[in-house]
């Protein structure tokens, strides 16, 4: 006698029924991921202030803290939380499960984001931030399955506590970190010395972990949004999300400002002790536009007619293939800033890094259409589902009895 074994939600959510709040949330993520990872690819780990030139033109010195305001240190913030909530539609997707294989298929989905950070770290981009999330997953896992609404905000509150001494440490200038002319230009593994290459990536790439202590307390506050379905609200909390959007944001810009001062130089040479309460109000700011970002992509998935114009469609299908994305902004930022291949390195300056962050995004929303249009998901983004769900999949198969 054959035995059928329940669905246990192996296969992808149809596009009909995907909601368009996180994923137009998503696409539009992709745009600020692109702003805070492009210098990186031009510049290396420049010695300035957060990363910075320590000269600029008047152009730049304006991209510069606007960015700060807007993207650095918000835009992983904000892709931390919508990783949070992407936890609860998983759980959600899968329907009514007990905890303990609830905790298992988290902490499969972790283990393989470490792994495909990795391999990204390696090959394309080491400041990767796919395996931190992982990471995030391994080790909040049982919370996020077991634990209260109230024990999630408690955990997560604490642990801002802890992000906010990185702030302080990030806020600190080169000369008293020890780092005053120091510029690190990772090499590739497209290079000469293969070797060598992957040892200083691997290097560089672990040194990232840094990084995890910031995005935790943000994850957690996704996952918490995830279970109050914010990026569902409907109409009626219009005024709510516009009010929390207003809000955020503008405590993001406004706590980002003595930093932004710095790395555009405009403010030189602050006391130590003032930078590090700038790099602490920097990050507690990151937290605020985080929320506010999140309030406002809800707000806009409230008030978008329905079926979405071209633009909400364009970034709702783009968010559907999020990590697909971020993977291929990695490789159109290496192929366009590499020596190795066309070499464009540090000839622009800010300013012209944003015009070709905002291009290199703009390719993939059209790839993400096209994508769409031929009923074609994201490779990643299946790969990743069939790497988590493999051994659900075998046992579900049909068995005799």
């Amino acid at each position: 006698m054959v035995a059928v074994v329940p669905d246990v939600g192996t296969r992808a959510t149809p596009v009909r029924l995907r909601l368009l709040g996180p994923d137009l949330a998503r696409g539009a993520m992709l745009l600020l991921i692109a702003l805070a990872n492009v210098d990186v690819f031009a510049f290396g780990f420049l010695p300035g202030f957060r990363g910075y030139p320590a000269e600029q033109s008047i152009l730049d010195s304006i991209f510069t803290m606007a960015r700060m305001v807007l993207v650095d240190g918000r835009a992983f913030p904000l892709f931390a939380a919508l990783f949070g909530y992407g936890l609860v539609q998983l759980l959600q997707n899968r329907g009514s499960a007990e905890p303990a294989r609830s905790s298992r298929l988290l902490r499969r989905r972790g283990m393989w984001l470490v792994v495909i950070g990795f391999v990204h770290g390696m090959l394309l981009f080491t400041a990767d931030i796919v395996a931190l999330y992982g990471l995030c997953a391994l080790v909040f896992a049982g919370l996020v399955v077991r634990l209260s609404d109230r024990g999630l905000l408690t955990v997560a509150l604490s642990l801002v506590a802890l992000a906010l001494l990185t702030g302080a440490v990030r806020g600190l200038p080169a000369e008293a970190l020890g780092q005053a002319g120091v510029v690190t230009a990772t090499p590739t593994i497209f290079g000469g010395d293969v070797v060598g290459a992957l040892q200083a990536r691997m290097s560089e790439w672990a040194l990232g972990a840094i990084r995890l202590f910031g995005l935790m307390p943000a994850v957690l506050f996704g996952v918490y949004a995830g279970r109050k379905s914010v990026l569902t609200w409907g109409p009626e909390r219009k005024r709510v999300l516009g009010l929390v959007a207003f809000t955020g944001l503008a405590a993001g810009i406004v706590a980002g400002v003595p930093s932004a001062l710095m790395a555009a130089s405009v403010w030189t040479d602050p006391p130590i002790g003032i930078a590090a309460i700038a790099g602490t109000l920097h990050l507690a700011g990151g937290y605020a536009a985080a929320a506010g970002y999140l309030a406002l992509f809800a707000l806009l998935a409230a008030t978008v007619r329905r079926p979405p114009g071209l633009i909400v469609k364009a970034l709702s299908v783009s968010g559907q293939r999020s990590l697909t994305l971020y993977l291929s902004q990695s490789l159109l930022f290496l192929v366009l800033f590499d020596p190795d291949f066309f070499g464009l390195g540090d000839r622009f300056g800010i300013a012209l890094n944003s015009a070709v962050a905002a291009g290199v995004w703009i390719v993939g929303v059209l790839s993400a259409l096209l994508m769409d249009r031929l009923s074609i998901r994201g490779p990643a983004e299946v790969l990743l589902r069939s790497l988590t769900y493999w051994p659900v999949a075998r046992s579900a198969g049909p068995r005799s009895r």
